[in-house]
């Protein structure tokens, strides 16, 4: 999966996602594991705006790639 992907995060309770292009999936799943250990928030900012997620309310982290249309497993949260 070179180039940019798409990250949809599902938070506990929600069926709607935030989405977020990354370019490195393995760092952006290092950046939460750590955020979500310190408690803190996931800042993301882009064209759009800015959004901050509570990492300890982080359900699913699913990965896609606009050119395989195949989404990949991420971080599932066993809360």
């Amino acid at each position: 999966m070179a180039g940019t992907l798409k990250a949809k995060i599902y938070m506990v309770g929600s069926t709607s996602a935030i989405e977020v292009d990354i370019k490195d999936k393995e760092k952006f799943l290092d950046e939460i594991k750590n955020l979500t250990s310190a408690n803190e928030f996931y800042i993301h900012k882009d064209d759009e705006g800015e959004i901050a997620v509570n990492t300890s309310l982080i359900q699913i982290i699913e990965f896609s790639d606009d050119g395989d249309n195949k989404r990949g497993a991420g971080l599932v949260s066993n809360r």
